[in-house]
């Protein structure tokens, strides 16, 4: 039995359904954004949600103070130090959001896609949405397409490939990222938490990266998430950089796959899901250089993340 795509209008964008009719496996992927909004699975009779989405009912609603959920980060993810940075000598300043002092979570993450095509069939299904940045934010004046290739699987594997190409004349600086936040049932206390890295990004106050990176075992092992509280940014070891949170049913597998070393972790205080953040750099990398990608002109920068729910 096939996979089954849907497109079907939500407040003033699109909402994309893909379903396998067989075992319930569904995910909704938004062409505002371009995010991805829900992720079901169907196990003894009971359908089980695994994203922490938003409510897109009547409209987009107020998606940066609800926490940026599945948002897609770009040109720079998290913190950019009072939105401000310097390139090829000229210094910029951010019109986006801010959260305080500084601009956060880039520019284009409530940005408008086309569905440029749909397949499916037995094993997998497939939509690639297109946005064209014409570079309308004085604080990053540098068009540029991006492309954003989902793919949901028989396994119940999801992987998302992005590729960004720079239709400027001269090389742009460029960050990328992913916000989603999971969830395998009502609460993270009883969930474990398990990744290898080979350093801590060390943050000041302000979840500004400080240049410390810090040796950090804490999760080697995997370690229930009860009582603790995160928003750090982890060097992912690259020869293992799989991250893992489950419980005593489900399994969730994070497999960043092409350009996205940095994790970045965090813990809601409704302790409901936590957001595991795949970024090609660190905070602030505008400024600090940690990771930041240049692409010049015509290129493609691509980058691919894989995210997997095991039922135990």
């Amino acid at each position: 039995m096939s996979f089954e795509i849907i497109v079907k209008p939500i407040a003033n964008f699109k909402e994309i359904i893909i379903h396998h009719p067989q075992n319930g496996m569904q995910i909704s992927i938004c062409t505002k954004g371009g995010l991805l909004n829900s992720w079901m699975l169907q196990n003894e009779k009971i359908n089980h949600e695994f994203i922490d989405g938003n409510d897109f009912t009547n409209s987009w609603g107020n998606f940066e103070m609800n926490g940026f959920k599945s948002g897609k980060m770009s040109p720079f993810s998290c913190r950019l130090q009072n939105g401000k940075y310097e390139h090829s000598g000229q210094e910029f300043t951010i019109d986006k959001f801010y959260l305080g002092a500084h601009a956060l979570h880039g520019i284009i993450y409530d940005a408008l896609y086309e569905i440029e095509s749909t397949a499916c069939n037995e094993l997998e299904a497939t939509i690639i949405l297109k946005h064209a940045y014409l570079g309308t934010d004085k604080g990053f004046p540098f068009p540029y397409t991006i492309q954003l290739i989902w793919t949901i699987n028989i396994e119940n594997k999801i992987s998302v490939q992005t590729n960004i190409t720079n239709n400027f004349h001269h090389e742009i600086p460029m960050m990328d990222g992913w916000h989603p936040y999971f969830k395998l049932d009502g609460n993270i206390e009883s969930n474990t938490l398990q990744f290898n890295n080979i350093g801590k990004i060390i943050y000041d106050k302000d979840l500004l990266p400080t240049g410390i990176i810090q040796k950090d075992t804490e999760f080697d092992n995997g370690k229930t998430l009860s009582g603790i509280h995160l928003d750090s940014c982890y060097m992912l070891d690259p020869l293992n950089p799989i991250c893992i949170l489950e419980n005593n049913k489900f399994k969730l597998i994070v497999h960043p796959e092409i350009n996205y070393p940095y994790l970045q972790i965090y813990t809601p205080d409704n302790r409901k899901s936590v957001a595991i953040e795949n970024l090609s750099g660190v905070p602030n990398c505008f400024n600090n250089k940690m990771g930041l990608h240049y692409v010049k002109p015509h290129e493609t920068f691509i980058l691919k993340t894989n995210y997997q729910i095991i039922v135990k």
